[in-house]
Order: structure tokens, then C-alpha cells, then sequence
């Protein structure tokens, strides 16, 4: 059947299937799904399968059940576990809000994917075909889209814990109802499929019949080739922004914090994939249009240090000097400590993964040249009483190394460009009021190491290595997001 040599020959060129997956077959009842399962069926000993049929009744239609029962024995013929759901769409979508196609979509998914956990699938197989690729990015267009758009499905999709495949869209619809037909396999018809209330059965029943007839009769294969060549572009480009995220972003304390200058620096085409792959750690693709990307774009471009911009989804953005940082509004009230006592000798464990180290030595053993992170002060120096570790308060005066006197502790924060939302959070060691090390950054001049230096007390702090879940391949994005 050649039918079948052709999904077979698809499933292998894109690595769809491979050896001994679980595999959870989507089956409405129509010609498409149905036309799946039965291939899946005949490639199931050469690629030693473990097929599960999902259903989900949408309870839309007085034949909805008749379709259920007919997929179900389906399976049973087949010797397939079959799963099944139903569920009332007209409510679920005002419930959340969604239109009818919308809602269909999201319990559909949702329901896929639930199943695909229960049974630890590997695979979600769905019938969509070559007249779906071409609808799908038909729609993009007349929506207004980009690159990514005009790729419309891809044939394979990475998911959390597994991968949506599409093995149907090298066929024609044409061809699956031959196959159907063929092989003598019973299908359902859904009656609204034919209603023009829905936005892509017009365009199945309406436009595209309309430019086949007076403009391109191969109007659906032309579509299906843009998509590929697009598809293509579309994996070069995200792989170069992802190399340029790698490069360019960091993950630290909650923020995703970009280098301005270098993303700036970067072609067009790379700018606003960089800022979406970095969005993605705080916020699903969902959220995220078209405008919020230039709006961030605009930000960077002006680099107004402390201009703040809300982000759909709870993200909040904000140019710092060279930094554009990113975070979630919920972190932007930062667990503060307002004094610990400083362990000498030991380790002082702080907020954010951040632990300083203490202990006194002979100044005779310093290794120098020392760094911001290290500080060696003068024991005999330092004033009498506890030392002690807190953040900033009202009024606080800091007197920095190698400075003429001291300043106030903000003005001497704000010069050293350290973002506003860091300064409340920042750790100082302190006897009284009296400020011996802003951690990090620069030690006091009074207690600086000298020639007179006898017994040294040195401070060094760092941040503990944290494991952070990331998305499979793509970061976050959804539930499931495009390889």
C-alpha cells in the first residue's frame, strides 16, 4: 500500500517512532484517526510498539456516544487498551472563558497528555495530515504571522516527558479516505465539520476551494512546501538564538539577567528570539504577543536604567545600566534578613543560596591579589563587640577603600551601578552601626590590611550550586513546545 510505505518512510526521515515506545494513539472516530490507528497497527511489530487509543467525547453531538462505543471497539478488535473521557465543552469553555473550537482544544490536550502520564507514553500520535498543514498556515497568514508561523505543524513536537508526532502529514485528506476505503475500515463523519461557524471550516469549505479554482489548483501542496522551507529556517534560527541566550543570559536568584549591550548587537531576526527563549523561564508562551517583544525591544533600546515594564503573566522588566533583568512580579518583595551573627571561624548561611566563610589567619599566608568576593580586614582594627551580618537600613554611611571619607551607603551603591532591587537584599558585615564589608563588592578603608598588620579576619562569600528544573530542549513554553 503505498499509503503506508509513505508514513513509514516520513515516521523514519524525521525519527517520529523509535523502538519499543508506548505510543498513545488520538481516535476520534473520523477517517483521519482511524486511518492512523490502522497504520500504526501494521507498523507495530517493526517498531514493537505499545499502542493506547485515547477518546475524548466533547458531548457536542447526539452521536457522540455511538462514536465512542465504535472507537472502543475498535480497539478491542485490535487487542488495544483504550482510554476514554467525556466531557461537557459548552461548559468547560465558560468556565475559562474560551471560544468552542478553544476549549475543544485545551480537553483534548489536556486529556492526551493525562493519558500519556497514566501509561508513561513516550509518544502522542495525532491524525493531522497534509490539507491540515496546509489550512493551519493559511490561518497564520491571514492572522498575521512571522517565520515561525509559516512552519505551521511540525511533524514532531517535545513535550515534558514526551513527544507529540504528526505521521499523517506526508498524506493528502484525499488519500486517507482512499486508504480507508481500501481497507474496508469503518469511520465516523462529524457533522461539524461542515458548519461554517467555525474559522477553519470556511476556510476548508470556502477559501481554499476559491484559490484552487481561480488561482493555484495545487494551492494546498504549495502551502505544505512553504511550511517545510520555513520549518527549516525556523530550526537555523532558533539554534542560533539559543547558542546567543547561552552566551548572553543568566539565570541567578529568581531573574534572568541580559547582556543589553550584546543583544542589541545582534541581527533582528535573533533579537526577539533571544528575549522569548529568556521570557520562557518566567512566563508560557501564551502570555507573550508580538507587541510585548517590541515593547521589551524598545526598553533595551533606550536602556533607561529604572524604567520598570509589566509583562503579561506576572513578569516584570527593567533596564540596569548594561543589564536587562527579568523577573517574576511575585519574587520582587526578596526575603530580607536583618541580622545574623557572624560564625568566626565558620560558615554563616544566608537567603538566596549565599553562605560566607570566616576565619582569622597570619598575615604572613594571604594569597594575594584577593578579590571582591574575599576580604581581608585588620582583626586588631575592627571595633569591640559582635560581629554580625544584615541588610541596609535608613541612614546607613559606608567609608570605601581608597576613598577620601565616608558616604552615604545608598550613594555609594548607586555608583557602584548596583540595581535598586539588589540594595535592599545585599549583605553587610557590620560591628554596630559600623560597616567593615559590603559583601561582594569592597571592604572599609579603616580596617584595610597594612604594614602593621598582624592577625587577619577574612571573609569570603559565595553562592551555593543549585539544580533548576529546565523545560525538555526548549526551556519553558507550554506543556509542550517545538523541537
Amino acid at each position: 500500500m503505498m499509503q503506508l510505505e509513505k508514513v513509514s518512510s516520513f515516521i523514519k526521515k524525521h525519527h517520529l517512532i523509535n523502538k519499543g515506545d508506548t505510543v498513545i494513539v488520538a481516535v476520534s472516530g473520523g477517517p483521519d484517526s482511524v486511518c492512523l490507528l490502522d497504520i500504526l497497527c501494521r507498523l507495530k511489530d517493526e517498531f514493537e510498539l505499545k499502542l493506547i487509543v485515547a477518546h475524548l467525547n466533547h458531548g457536542l453531538r447526539p452521536e457522540a456516544q455511538l462514536e465512542a462505543v465504535g472507537v472502543e471497539k475498535m480497539s478491542k478488535a485490535r487487542a488495544i487498551p483504550f482510554e476514554t473521557k467525556t466531557v461537557n465543552i459548552r461548559t468547560y469553555k465558560k468556565e475559562l472563558g474560551l471560544s468552542e473550537e478553544e476549549a475543544g482544544r485545551k480537553a483534548r490536550y489536556d486529556f492526551l497528555f493525562d493519558t500519556a502520564g497514566k501509561h508513561r507514553a513516550s509518544r502522542i500520535a495525532t491524525g493531522h495530515h497534509l490539507d491540515d498543514q496546509a489550512e493551519t498556515v493559511l490561518l497564520h497568514i491571514i492572522r498575521g504571522t512571522g517565520v515561525d508561523g509559516l512552519a505551521g505543524m511540525l511533524p514532531k513536537r517535545s513535550g515534558d516527558d514526551f513527544q507529540l508526532v504528526r505521521p499523517l502529514l506526508c498524506l493528502r485528506r484525499s488519500e486517507i479516505e482512499e486508504y480507508c476505503r481500501d481497507n474496508k475500515l469503518q469511520t465516523f463523519t462529524d457533522s461539524s465539520n461542515l458548519e461554517t461557524d467555525y474559522t477553519r471550516n470556511r476556510l476548508r469549505l470556502e477559501l481554499i476551494p476559491q484559490l484552487e479554482a481561480q488561482y493555484n489548483p495545487r494551492i494546498r501542496e504549495a502551502l505544505f512546501s512553504l511550511a517545510s522551507l520555513a520549518a527549516d529556517d525556523r530550526r537555523f534560527l532558533r539554534n542560533l538564538a539559543w547558542k546567543q541566550h547561552h552566551k548572553l543570559a543568566k539565570f541567578q536568584e529568581g531573574k534572568t539577567v541580559i547582556d543589553r549591550q550584546g543583544l542589541m548587537a545582534l541581527p533582528a531576526a535573533l533579537r526577539g528570539r533571544v528575549l522569548r527563549i529568556a521570557m520562557n523561564n518566567h512566563v508560557t508562551a501564551k502570555y507573550l504577543g508580538k507587541k510585548h517583544i517590541e515593547q521589551l525591544l524598545s526598553a533595551v533600546g533606550r536602556g533607561q536604567t529604572g524604567k520598570y515594564l509589566s509583562i503579561p503573566g506576572g513578569v516584570t522588566a527593567y533596564c540596569s545600566y548594561n543589564k536587562l533583568v527579568l523577573y517574576d512580579e511575585s519574587r520582587k518583595k526578596q526575603k530580607k534578613f536583618i541580622e545574623v551573627p557572624l560564625k568566626v571561624p565558620g560558615k554563616t548561611y544566608l537567603p538566596h543560596g549565599l553562605v560566607i566563610s570566616a576565619s582569622i589567619e597570619d598575615v604572613h599566608y594571604l594569597a594575594w591579589p584577593t578579590s571582591s568576593y574575599r576580604a581581608y580586614l585588620d582583626l586588631d582594627k575592627i571595633p569591640p563587640g559582635p560581629i554580625k551580618i544584615r541588610t541596609r537600613w535608613p541612614g546607613a554611611r559606608f567609608y570605601p577603600h581608597g576613598s577620601a571619607g565616608s558616604k552615604k551607603l545608598k550613594d555609594f551603591l548607586i555608583d557602584q551601578k548596583i540595581p535598586s532591587d539588589r540594595r535592599d537584599v545585599l549583605p553587610l558585615v557590620t560591628v554596630g552601626n559600623e560597616i567593615i564589608w559590603v559583601a561582594g563588592i569592597r571592604i572599609a578603608h579603616p580596617y584595610r590590611v597594612t604594614d602593621q598588620t598582624r592577625a587577619v579576619l577574612v571573609l569570603e562569600c559565595k553562592f551555593l550550586k543549585r539544580k533548576r528544573k529546565t523545560d525538555l530542549k526548549n526551556g519553558k513554553g507550554g506543556r509542550h513546545n517545538d523541537e
